[in-house]
């Protein structure tokens, strides 16, 4: 397991759906919905949604039983019922106290979504926590969801070398991004996507562990 000493840590990159933003379960509602009107099967719960749910988006769409020409609107209309829901989503447990914890060990804080940056803006502005971040940045293309290119442009201009930024994330492809870009990473367990079970990388079952697994500077395990 990758140690992660906070007196090594210059930035910290956040993922916000899923990771500081508690909407797995309106994301699953919102997909049960819309599966249902296509006459397919929902799931029975959200770990069932979690083993499915991944990136590329159009993949996911596909293992669930929507694909080819309808997947644009079938996107479209998921996209509608999720941006109305997800204003009833709270922050995940203990979010505020470690966007805190962090500020106070004097890491660098940006939030990087896979969500179009204007509605990420709105999805934010109930929570008031853009003071924590030194940027906010999200996608431009909706339907090939991939924040691969906007992790590392901010990283580009950063000034921090990678092997000096953790990223914190919920999905296999914020791992994937992480290592591709060669930062290090932290996996939430408890957003959208089940972990994998390699060990490559800590994870946390909740946001108050993040900051123990910044500062405590262990060896490999």
């Amino acid at each position: 397991m990758t140690d992660l000493p906070a007196s090594s840590t210059d930035a910290l990159c956040w993922d916000w759906n899923g990771t500081l933003l508690d909407d797995v379960g309106v994301a699953r509602a919102a997909m049960d919905l819309l599966l249902a009107g296509r006459g397919l099967r929902g799931f029975v719960d959200e770990a069932a949604y979690r083993r499915v749910f991944g990136f590329p988006i159009r993949d996911f769409y596909e293992r669930v039983g929507i694909g080819g020409a309808d997947f644009v609107a079938a996107a479209d209309e998921y996209l509608a019922r999720f941006a109305v829901d997800v204003e009833t989503a709270a922050l995940h447990p203990d979010a505020l106290q470690t966007l805190e914890a962090v500020h106070a060990l004097g890491v660098e804080q940006v939030l990087i979504s896979a969500t179009p940056e204007a509605v990420l803006e709105r999805q934010l502005a109930p929570h008031a926590l853009t003071h924590y971040f030194s940027g906010v940045h999200g996608i431009t293309d909706v339907y090939h969801a991939s924040k691969e290119q906007v992790v590392g442009s901010w990283l580009a201009g950063s000034g921090h070398h990678p092997s000096r930024v953790v990223m914190v994330g919920d999905t296999n492809h914020d791992e994937e991004i992480a290592e591709l870009l060669g930062v290090r990473f932290v996996r939430f367990r408890n957003g959208h996507q089940d972990p994998p079970v390699h060990g490559r990388h800590p994870v946390i079952d909740g946001l108050s562990e993040l900051v123990p697994e910044l500062t405590r500077g262990n060896s490999d395990d």
